[in-house]
């Protein structure tokens, strides 16, 4: 039995996967900051770790990854993605626009974002908590077929934060139940270079597949 599974791939030329975490049933019922503020929140963000894990043995990578977010209007913010690839130090970006839906709840849009024509439409963007000037713990999560994909990124205003900030960011991954142990930190130690017009940034995004039905309620 093959079994339509949602992955999160990186749109990326030599079509490698990388995906999210993926398990049975639905997205779980997390809380988010409820009092949030899309003002305070705008401004540049370094990525400091994700959840990622491999599918496939091969992965594009990326390091010195940021998002830069800029208000237009009351409940609209556009961002910028910019990162590196880490196989060739080649600068990569995108942008996109977000809705502010609900308290700490968005979705963006990618429109130059496509798989076989289908663009990049409500990605799911839940800021589970932050202190607007040191770190933010964001979480997504789609569903298909049974399944759900989750990804968590730790953001944080300066790239290289003091611990006692990834202390408290980690604190929220505990207390939604979120594993800690399979966050990775994104690289900011090497050739990262500033200030650039990128293009063809590989974003995350989730897609249909057939693989083998899984075994256990955490498979990736």
């Amino acid at each position: 039995m093959y079994s339509s599974v949602v992955l999160t791939v990186i749109a990326m030329s030599i079509g490698v996967i990388n995906c999210q975490t993926l398990h049975f049933g639905q997205c779980p019922n997390l809380d988010v900051k409820p009092d949030f503020d899309l003002t305070k929140y705008a401004g540049k963000w370094y990525e400091y770790s994700k959840n990622r894990r491999y599918w496939i043995i091969m992965d594009s990578g990326l390091k010195c990854a940021s998002e830069t977010y800029t208000l237009e209007g009351d409940d609209t913010i556009l961002v910028l993605n910019e990162g590196q690839r880490i196989i060739n130090n080649r600068p990569v970006s995108i942008k996109a626009v977000g809705k502010h839906v609900a308290p700490g709840k968005l979705l963006f849009n990618f429109d130059d974002v496509t798989l076989h024509g289908t663009r990049a439409q409500d990605v799911p963007y839940w800021i589970l908590d932050t202190d607007y000037e040191n770190y933010s713990v964001v979480w997504s999560c789609s569903e298909n077929s049974g399944l759900n994909a989750q990804i968590v990124w730790v953001l944080t205003r300066e790239m290289n934060p003091d611990p006692s900030v990834v202390r408290t960011a980690m604190d929220v991954l505990s207390r939604n139940g979120l594993g800690r142990t399979s966050m990775v930190q994104t690289n900011h130690r090497s050739n990262c270079r500033a200030n650039h017009r990128f293009s063809s940034y590989p974003f995350y995004f989730p897609i249909l597949i057939d693989m083998p039905s899984p075994s256990s309620n955490e498979f990736i």
